[in-house]
């Protein structure tokens, strides 16, 4: 599609090649409960310990995602040309969950618009001049997409430390204005024609942060698996995200530390699947096991 100031470009995938990807990765996981083979802890895991930080999926692949001072949401499409249109927006604790999201808008037939952007807050808030105007455009582009529904995700961690006044305000002092302008940005979506409805906007909640690499800890201590859980905490309880999804009415969200997490701890395996990539995104082989488990919970 022809690219200018008002029109974003289109970045449609190669369905050959995501049908490929989709398959190889699933039979991946089937292979989760076997035993471990092979001699090193390299090869125990699927991805291994040293490729975990690649393990990104098909929107990191696709360039689906605005950085550095580029403001213009990049949008990619996924899924039946003609199927009812949903859109994921968010940064990129929004696109970890992208392998899910891409196959069930195959199976159910959307047509899956992505908005993203990475260190981006989609908040209503002070963040930084780029990043004001990226998500300022990424919304008037969901308001012309017109969906039906728009699945929404945002870090809530670190990170976002906003300014006013002038000043510096670490995260702590960051957490009221993160929440306000949470409302906002929801408020905003919901009032798009097509998604006024009941479930017209759902919530994936962000997940746990670890305190380490897991696949780091997991290459160190080969036969102690065990020595690599952490603590079932978030940082920022309950989030600003959680917060403001509760005072628009858009609860149930939907929380992945209900599938990640026991009650107290966190693991950093499901099997031989390495659930983190990093300290605080999700592999793609992990994300793309958790298909049904959002399918069940997504209300459309």
């Amino acid at each position: 599609m022809r690219e200018d100031k008002e029109t974003p470009p289109i970045r449609l995938p190669s369905p050959a090649k995501t049908t490929l990807i989709v398959g190889l990765a699933l039979a991946a996981v089937a292979l989760a409960a076997g035993p471990f083979s092979g001699s090193g802890p390299a090869d125990r895991y699927v991805p291994e310990v040293g490729k975990a930080s690649e393990d990104r999926g098909e929107m990191a692949r696709d360039n689906c995602r605005a950085k550095d001072a580029d403001d213009r949401p990049l949008v990619c499409v996924y899924g039946d040309p003609r199927g009812k249109r949903v859109v994921l927006f968010g940064d990129s604790h929004a696109m970890q969950w992208g392998p899910a999201m891409i196959e069930l808008a195959r199976r159910r037939g959307w047509r899956l618009h992505t908005l993203l952007r990475a260190g981006c807050p989609i908040a209503d808030v002070v963040f930084s001049p780029n990043c004001a105007r990226w998500r300022e455009k990424a919304l008037r582009r969901i308001e012309r997409i017109g969906p039906r529904h728009v699945i929404v995700s945002t870090s809530v961690g670190n990170r976002y430390r906003l300014r006013f006044g002038g000043l510096s305000l670490d995260r702590a002092a960051s957490e009221g204005r993160l929440r306000a302008g949470m409302v906002r940005t929801l408020e905003r979506l919901s009032r798009i024609a097509n998604v006024a409805e009941r479930n017209g906007v759902k919530l994936i909640r962000d997940q746990v942060t670890a305190p380490f690499v897991p696949s780091d800890c997991l290459d160190s201590r080969p036969r102690g698996r065990e020595s690599c859980w952490f603590p079932n905490r978030r940082q920022w309880a309950p989030g600003f995200d959680w917060w403001a999804a509760k005072r628009t009415g858009f609860l149930p969200t939907i929380d992945p530390v209900k599938i990640l997490c026991e009650r107290d701890r966190c693991p950093s395996t499901r099997g031989r699947v390495l659930i983190y990539r990093d300290s605080d995104h999700i592999t793609a082989t992990f994300a793309r096991s958790l298909t049904d488990w959002f399918g069940e919970r997504i209300g459309f």
